[in-house]
């Protein structure tokens, strides 16, 4: 039986609103009492292409928003779901939230960690008298003490620990894969930090390799602008006739593409377009440089079949170099 979650947020013009006072925001789930407040004060509306994403705080805990820290984060879709089934525009948030229990259920320890799940209901706004209640669906996790992007701006890494933190990912990409995910959204905001963990968020764009992506279309955007693989951009630009066969299947192999985008991010600053060269790379380590030449190759028949070979020599090179984390 799906948890129903009754809250005081009014749904306003397509949009849920919370209030400006915190304590106004109470809600209840699996027995906790919560605080909703916005993940940031420059994030007022916390509404991204497909959901909401808001801090929780305990109440019992809560002193204020200055010297409060969130003890979890509710990720809530922006498609309200029928009265009694699960709405088209919600299919693709379910399948986030059936991969998040499964890698829950197999303790995949670079992936979030689900915590609950279920449906908020909200009050629609109606002048002149009460409106109908929608419902959303939602769920939480713990709090990310950040992302990689917002990491890696504010500290200076030794070179060892960017390695290992590529390594990190890397492993968290291998966990899905091995339970048949394709994760399909990989970015520096989709990288987040637990207790100096890193791990991989937002599976709202994954894939099951033993099913078909019946929620895939032709001409969809699928994944990150900047962190696409070309057969993502294939797909989006798919034509009825298609006479060249182009690849528009998003994949592992797109997965270790946009991967190794990430990773040249995190060694070096930028991000790499179009056919790279060796000077483009200016760390002095050539097998660096040439796992990520071999990563960010167009054609999947020149890419690692595999992110277990990316894993196999970045530790090869951690070792080969003693680099210190």
């Amino acid at each position: 039986m799906t948890m129903i979650v009754n809250t005081p947020f009014i749904y306003d013009r397509n949009c849920i609103r919370i209030y400006e006072e915190i304590t106004n925001n109470a809600i209840t789930i699996d027995g906790i009492d919560y605080f909703v407040d916005s993940i940031s004060p420059g994030y007022k509306n916390s509404k991204g292409a497909n959901s909401y994403v808001f801090a929780l705080y305990q109440a019992q805990n809560y002193i204020d928003d200055g010297s409060s820290v969130p003890d979890r984060v509710i990720k809530i879709s922006n498609k309200r779901d029928n009265n009694n089934s699960v709405s088209e525009g919600n299919k693709r948030f379910y399948r986030e939230i059936e991969a998040l229990i499964e890698c829950k259920k197999r303790h995949i320890h670079n992936v979030v960690t689900i915590a609950s799940f279920g449906q908020l209901s909200c009050k629609v706004k109606k002048e002149g008298g009460k409106g109908p209640t929608y419902l959303f669906p939602f769920y939480t996790m713990d709090y990310a003490s950040g992302d990689l992007k917002n990491y890696l701006e504010n500290n200076d890494i030794p070179f060892g620990n960017r390695i290992d933190l590529c390594l990190q990912i890397a492993n968290g990409l291998k966990e899905l894969k091995d339970i048949g995910y394709y994760h399909r959204d990989i970015k520096p905001d989709n990288i987040l930090m637990f207790d100096d963990t890193w791990k991989i968020g937002d599976l709202g764009l994954i894939a099951f390799r033993d099913k078909d992506n019946i929620y895939d279309k032709k001409n969809d955007f699928i994944g990150p602008k900047g962190w696409l693989s070309p057969e993502a951009m294939n797909k989006y630009l798919q034509s009825d006739n298609n006479k060249y066969k182009f690849d528009c299947n998003i994949d592992h192999q797109s997965d270790v593409f946009q991967l190794g985008k990430v990773f040249w991010y995190i060694l070096q600053g930028n991000a790499p377009i179009g056919n790279i060269r060796r000077s483009d790379f200016f760390d002095g380590h050539d097998d660096i440089y040439s796992v990520l030449k071999y990563m960010l190759n167009h054609s999947k028949k020149k890419r690692p079949i595999s992110i277990d070979y990316v894993i196999n020599e970045l530790s090869r090179i951690m070792q080969k170099y003693k680099f210190v984390c």
